[in-house]
């Protein structure tokens, strides 16, 4: 259990622990501790912040772990393309973290891909650091790590491009999944508030009825008599019901 302190004193650190605790990504809520009626003091209570500021690397990086669970487990398997990641690994480290990126770069390494040995590591690291180098685009990561549009929407990836489908075809797909799940949305709300569905609609219609022809006379004429419905019962199989004028 966390240190009671006196009212006063929580009362008047309330502040000062939550500007403390926002240095680090967590806050502390100052939670008064009582029997009946009786103050006994405040405790602090510490938790993580919600919110902040998203980071572009990291979640790029989630992603791409993300991938490589889905394609190939908990570690990146031992192949002629396996580097491939981490050559993406390295190049978007560079741009966010300049020369401190090596110890990112290894520290990912020994999580991804284990059985890779120090010199090609190194030699990843050493390529990105001789050139000048500009931060990779989406679709330049998805066709560096051969990311399908299937492959793409299946794992939920926005980050990354895809090697099929280029940037402003996938603007153009996206802006038609919006529309129809917009439709869809406004869809549910008629039919909550008691629309009739269109097609119901158009079967039971006066277009498709025709009460008119079923009682022998022009729409014309049925109108101007007041709309006359024809009784079921009395109209013969096949035929029709004349009205006198």
């Amino acid at each position: 259990m966390g240190r009671l302190v006196g009212a006063d004193e929580g009362a008047g650190s309330a502040e000062r622990t939550e500007e403390s605790g926002r240095a680090n990504a967590l806050a502390r809520d100052i939670t008064a501790i009582k029997i009946g009626d009786c103050l006994l003091g405040y405790k602090a209570v510490q938790r993580r912040m919600r919110g902040g500021r998203w980071n572009h690397f990291r979640g790029r990086m989630r992603e791409i772990e993300k991938l490589i669970r889905h394609r190939h487990g908990e570690i990146v398997p031992e192949a002629d393309d396996a580097l491939i990641y981490l050559e993406v690994i390295a190049s978007l480290a560079f741009v966010e973290f300049k020369e401190g990126f090596v110890e990112v770069v290894l520290g990912w390494a020994a999580r991804w891909v284990p059985w890779a040995g120090k010199a090609a590591i190194e030699e990843i690291i050493y390529e990105r650091t001789k050139v000048r180098f500009s931060p990779l685009s989406a679709d330049a990561l998805g066709h560096a790590l051969h990311l399908s549009y299937a492959e793409r929407c299946a794992l939920d990836i926005r980050t990354v491009g895809a090697f099929d489908v280029p940037k402003a075809k996938r603007a153009k797909l996206q802006r038609a999944k919006r529309r129809q799940r917009e439709q869809s949305r406004k869809e549910q709300q008629r039919r909550a508030a008691g629309a009739v569905p269109r097609a119901d609609y158009l079967a039971n219609s006066l277009s498709q009825s025709r009460p008119w022809e079923a009682l022998g006379i022009s729409r014309r004429t049925w109108e101007r008599r007041g709309r006359p419905m024809p009784e079921l019962e009395a109209i013969p199989e096949g035929g029709s019901i004349p009205l006198a004028a």
